[in-house]
């Protein structure tokens, strides 16, 4: 049905993509003024106001071109409905979603409370995408919240003051330590290197590649992350062992303490 183009309401957040494209309204207008006809947009009634869900540059493109209504297919439903819709919209038609914009769609359900929920073929539903490239995102996420929560640990450790600084070996310490962290530092990024180096030569598509190298960097993460608790164990276990030998030797002095206490 035709229906005025001032009942669209485009300002509730319906829009998934990363950003609307200029040349392709500018394409739309022209095919509009030569009088081609479109696919009807998508929208939801909730009662009072009808919200767009699918095809916002159908709707500039009818605005740029001065016309005073649009084929629109209504659906009764909220706001949030017609938000939901939006997150797979455009998979089969129109100008085909980048991988930024399929990765927005994602990352919009996992950061919403109830439809963080579900799981990642429900979700991969939704947003018409692969079930492994919601839980790629997914462990991104997680991984992501793991390092802020670490770093605020960092800043809330008390800076030591000028005042408190020790020269001599706490200063060659540090030195050591800096070098250290900017050798991992390097290393890590010449992994990145050879990576993209290795995506580079796959015969593959390029949103092939990007899954490719994003399976990669996450894989990276994961590996870092697992050696940094096994570096963790292993400084704990050598402390234990320690203090286990320091009470094993006490032991022995006591003993022989002893020993000798009884010849007395």
């Amino acid at each position: 049905m035709k229906i005025n183009i001032e009942k669209l309401r485009i300002d509730g957040d319906t829009q998934s993509r990363t950003s609307i494209q200029e040349k392709t309204i500018m394409e739309y207008t022209e095919l509009l003024m030569e009088g081609v006809k479109m696919p009807p947009v998508r929208a939801f009634f909730d009662g009072l106001d009808t919200w767009l869900a699918d095809g916002f540059h159908r709707y500039h493109a009818h605005r740029r071109a001065k016309l005073k209504e649009i084929e629109c297919e209504i659906t009764k439903g909220t706001k949030r409905d017609a938000k939901i819709y939006s997150l797979g919209a455009n998979h089969d038609h129109g100008l085909p979603r980048t991988n930024e914009d399929k990765r927005k769609s994602v990352i919009t359900c996992l950061e919403d409370i109830e439809l963080s929920m579900l799981s990642d073929h429900e979700i991969a539903r939704i947003c018409k995408v692969s079930h492994m490239t919601v839980g790629r995102i997914r462990k991104e996420l997680e991984l992501a919240k793991d390092d802020k929560k670490k770093a605020k640990k960092l800043e809330q450790v008390p800076k030591v003051s000028k005042k408190d600084e020790v020269l001599g070996e706490e200063t060659r310490d540090e030195k050591l330590q800096e070098l250290s962290t900017e050798n991992s530092f390097l290393l890590k990024e010449n992994l990145k290197l050879r990576d993209q180096i290795a995506v580079g030569q796959l015969e593959l598509p390029e949103n092939e590649k990007m899954e490719v190298a994003e399976t990669l960097e996450t894989l990276r993460a994961e590996v870092s992350r697992l050696q940094s608790l096994l570096d963790a164990m292993t400084i704990s276990r050598n402390d234990f062992q320690q203090k286990a030998a320091d009470a094993i030797n006490q032991v022995k002095y006591w003993k022989k303490r002893a020993e000798k206490a009884e010849r007395k």
